[in-house]
């Protein structure tokens, strides 16, 4: 469990609130965290009255270093829901965030034996990598580039195929890992996911 300085530390940072089955059910700021350690979060997407339909939430802050973690929902003051820690989350609950979102990129060639670039449909994205159809045969381990244009600003950013299962209409499905990301990117990619994630629920 986080500690309660380090709690205090994260105030004003942005939260995605989650469900017990992983959906966003609103977004919020941690606004103070009360002498009883409880946490004061201000509902600004979403509704306060959808959080406190459930008696614990997940919540997973969008800054690297904000903790991810459990909480008992405790009371509400209007957009404000009071909530306790239960226990800390691994770090890869916000890497694995994984939200189903369909567009068309490309990918372009790197370390493969072709070259130029190849169209893909997206299946889904998290903070840590995309997966996607693809109409090329691409080799496990292959580092390749893809165009991300969910961002608040396209990124292209470079990827490692992790793995594939051939036969789909729209190509072979691909899972790639995104490497060397810089802070900037990680942010403006996990930002991306959150605010879509929140919109399909």
């Amino acid at each position: 469990m986080a500690s309660n300085k380090d709690q205090k530390d994260n105030k004003n940072r942005k939260y995605l609130m989650l469900d017990s089955r992983g959906d966003a059910i609103a977004r919020g700021i941690l606004e103070r965290v009360t002498d009883g350690e409880l946490w004061r979060l201000r509902v600004t997407e979403g509704t306060a009255d959808e959080v406190m339909g459930h008696n614990n939430i997940s919540l997973v802050g969008d800054a690297e270093n904000s903790p991810a973690l459990e909480g008992r929902i405790v009371r509400r003051e209007g957009d404000v829901v009071f909530v306790e820690p239960v226990r800390q989350l691994e770090e890869s609950v916000r890497q694995n965030l994984r939200i189903p979102v369909r567009f068309v990129t490309y990918l372009y060639a790197v370390s493969g034996s072709w070259k130029g670039r190849v169209p893909i449909v997206t299946n889904d994205l998290s903070c840590g990598g995309l997966a996607f159809f693809c109409p090329r045969k691409l080799e496990v381990g292959e580092i390749v580039e893809v165009v991300i244009t969910v961002t608040s600003q396209p990124l292209v950013l470079t990827m490692r195929i992790l793995h594939t299962r051939p036969g789909h209409t729209e190509g072979d499905f691909y899972a790639g890992a995104f490497v060397d990301l810089v802070r900037e990117e990680e942010s403006m990619v996990r930002e991306a996911v959150f605010s879509i994630q929140l919109q399909k629920n």
